[in-house]
């Protein structure tokens, strides 16, 4: 399947909101979902496209929002599935019953930006030491360990 099919797939048949569908080459693909729709577009995913691969799930700060970045494999295409977690709310549920092996990916994403993985079945730290200041998250660019207009580490 290229990656032109897999966007005309999904927007024929996934039941929710779309915030972007669109291929940055032939092999991968864009898509993104309100945060609460996590979970339905995952299962989606898995029941479309099974044996669906989990790659990882990676984060980036964009200021007001996290974007929450699912990366699977399905069908020989990168399928990137982006969720964005308003820092006011600061939290998106988990995948691991839908993809068991988020279960590792989801908790350094709590770590590392401070989004609280709701439903989580092991919320304990996985990249942090168990002493590490609560609220300081090395990822976030609000981060209260760095002065103003300073980048966290360097």
């Amino acid at each position: 399947m290229t990656a032109s099919e897999l966007i005309e797939q999904i927007q024929a048949q996934y039941g929710g909101e779309l915030t972007e569908a669109n291929a940055s080459s032939e092999v991968e693909v864009w898509v993104g979902v309100p945060a609460v729709d996590v979970q339905k577009m995952a299962q989606y995913i898995v029941d479309s496209w099974a044996p669906v691969h989990l790659s990882t799930i990676t984060g980036n700060d964009r200021g007001a929002h996290i974007d929450i970045i699912y990366h699977f494999v399905a069908d020989g295409v990168s399928l990137n599935l982006r969720a964005a977690v308003d820092k006011a709310v600061d939290a998106i549920d988990t995948i691991t019953p839908i993809v068991p092996a988020a279960i590792m990916y989801e908790r350094e994403i709590t770590d590392m930006f401070g989004v609280t993985i709701s439903g989580h079945p092991d919320p304990r730290r996985l990249v942090l030491p168990e002493d590490w200041p609560e609220g300081d998250y090395p990822l976030r660019r609000d981060d209260s360990g760095a002065e103003e207009g300073e980048e966290k580490n360097g």
